[in-house]
């Protein structure tokens, strides 16, 4: 019985660090993608659970908003920025749809990746070919 209880418990951390890892991807393809032209770019979170699926050698995370170069949003409380906004959830993504570029989050057990054509322009960012496929006019 023993046995059989710690198999099930691996077998959920193993999926569950791999959807971590699979984060970490993600998000490091988005941040470059958005921001092609530096080496590192600087983030900001709202969220610290985040923090090290963040970090890796060419992202930094920042504690203050203002040295960000772009700031990522998991809770709805609104805040007045100029920063290029992203978000970390779909009720956020709506919250701020009007100044969001986009978002990535998980549905269902699956990754959610969706850009806003609008706010993409008015932050004149240009996406990668790859990525045009997750650029919609409209949530």
């Amino acid at each position: 019985m023993s046995k059989s209880v710690l198999l099930v418990l691996l077998v959920c951390f193993n999926l569950y660090a791999s959807s971590i890892e699979s984060e970490k991807k993600i998000y490091k393809y988005l941040l470059h993608s958005i921001f092609p032209n530096k080496n590192i770019v600087k983030v900001w979170v709202d969220k610290k659970s985040k923090v090290p699926v963040l970090q890796n050698r060419n992202t930094e995370v920042v504690q203050n908003k203002n040295d960000a170069d772009i700031l990522l949003l998991f809770y709805t409380k609104e805040l007045q920025t100029e920063k290029i906004l992203f978000a970390g959830s779909y009720k956020v993504l709506k919250n701020y749809k009007n100044k969001a570029i986009g978002g990535f989050f998980w549905q269902k057990g699956r990754p959610n990746i969706l850009f806003l054509k609008q706010n993409l322009e008015k932050e004149g960012v240009t996406l990668p070919l790859k990525l045009n496929k997750y650029i919609k006019e409209d949530l």
